[in-house]
């Protein structure tokens, strides 16, 4: 809600950023060259292959993980589900709240990676893009209808 009324301002920036998310990411799939992402993909794998077996393995999965640890901690950072935990932390046990909050997080981002990583075993790049895209939009005209029917 927004100054004490009802109007549900951070559901309507959630929708504005899901659309923008997903008009951008179909721009980038309709304009994107496929001979020009065939060609990153190479460029990073070289960049890999020439840090294995340096020592400069570790860096780069310290650096993963660093970067991973910030994305995920901003992204989650005032969410719904950030306050919800708080407030069941308030009000339940909160070393079972951390634990299971931390279950559920670790599951939901196993199967994440696993799945992004089938995907991209399979699925080209640009129809990733493509049905990446196409999420962001529904999601945002779900969040639309739940806003009306609220």
């Amino acid at each position: 809600s927004f100054g004490g009324t009802d109007f549900p301002i951070d559901d309507i920036l959630a929708v504005c950023l899901l659309v923008y998310y997903g008009v951008t990411t179909l721009l980038d799939a309709a304009s994107g060259d496929g001979e020009k992402m065939n060609e990153e993909q190479e460029e990073a794998e070289l960049a890999v292959s020439k840090f294995s077996g340096n020592g400069a393995g570790l860096v780069s999965v310290a650096s993963t993980l660093a970067s991973t640890f910030v994305l995920v901690f901003v992204a989650e950072w005032g969410d719904k589900s950030f306050f919800s935990t708080i407030a069941l932390a308030a009000a339940s046990s909160p070393p079972g709240v951390i634990a299971g909050s931390l279950a559920g997080h670790g599951v939901a981002t196993l199967i994440a990676v696993l799945g992004g990583s089938l995907l991209g075993t399979f699925l080209s790049e640009k129809i990733i893009s493509y049905i990446g895209g196409s999420l962001f939009l529904a999601f945002a005209a779900v969040t639309l209808v739940e806003i009306a029917t609220s």
